[in-house]
């Protein structure tokens, strides 16, 4: 694929919406945070598995997942009185144990202060703030977090849709998170940004892969300003 883009993607964000539908099969296994919501319904329990899926596979950050929800049942206190060795070495499976240890313990005293209750209450972009102050969460994260649990209207952007959304021609090269976001949330509206969110994801995954998309077989090519068909 050349990466010589030709404007825009010819179809507004609902209808691809649907197109997207249409062709992409999504299950719970797919995604950290919704595998996750199927054995423990907290909102720090999605939030660790949001930090658990960073830098890593869904697959590994799910068996990760698992091993941390049998060992602490996802107690912040029984997280603490693990100890940050311990748990180091149960979510090794998700890659940078250390680092996401840290702020696994940093969410686990910060539930254990504000009380769970106030992922769910406090206003989300106050939320937002005081999260992205803990080590090891930043925007994609929180993001991530009130999109699926709040259903606030904000479009995270990972790696799969930075790519995408550039060949779509609605970002370029040098947008910022914040700039793709925006144009992301207002293309296919608040309404429908959580499931696109990982609609998109999805499609990344299988047909507009970083080195070899599946550009001849993909069923966007007569529409996609970069396909090569």
């Amino acid at each position: 694929m050349a990466e010589n883009y030709k404007g825009k993607i010819k179809i507004n964000g609902k209808e691809l919406y649907e197109i997207l539908s249409r062709n992409l099969m999504i299950n719970q296994n797919d995604f950290t945070p919704t595998f996750a919501s199927s054995l423990i319904k907290t909102p720090f329990s999605i939030l660790i598995s949001i930090v658990l899926s960073q830098n890593t596979t869904d697959k590994n950050a799910i068996k990760a997942f698992e091993m941390l929800y049998n060992k602490t049942k996802l107690d912040p206190r029984i997280i603490i009185r693990l100890g940050a060795e311990k748990i180091s070495e149960i979510i090794r499976p998700a890659g940078l144990p250390k680092q996401k240890t840290r702020s696994i313990v940093s969410l686990a005293n910060f539930i254990i202060n504000k009380g769970e209750d106030y992922l769910l209450k406090e206003n989300e972009m106050v939320l937002k703030q005081e999260l992205m102050e803990l080590p090891g969460i930043g925007e994609k994260t929180t993001d991530v977090f009130l999109s699926f649990v709040r259903h606030y209207p904000v479009f995270p952007i990972d790696t799969h849709i930075r790519r995408i959304s550039i060949r779509w021609g609605l970002a370029n090269k040098n947008s910022s998170y914040k700039e793709i976001s925006n144009k992301l949330l207002e293309f296919f509206t608040p309404e429908l940004s959580d499931k696109a969110h990982r609609l998109l994801i999805a499609f990344g995954r299988s047909y507009c892969k970083a080195k070899k998309p599946r550009c001849k077989e993909c069923f966007l090519k007569e529409i996609c300003p970069s396909a090569q068909i």
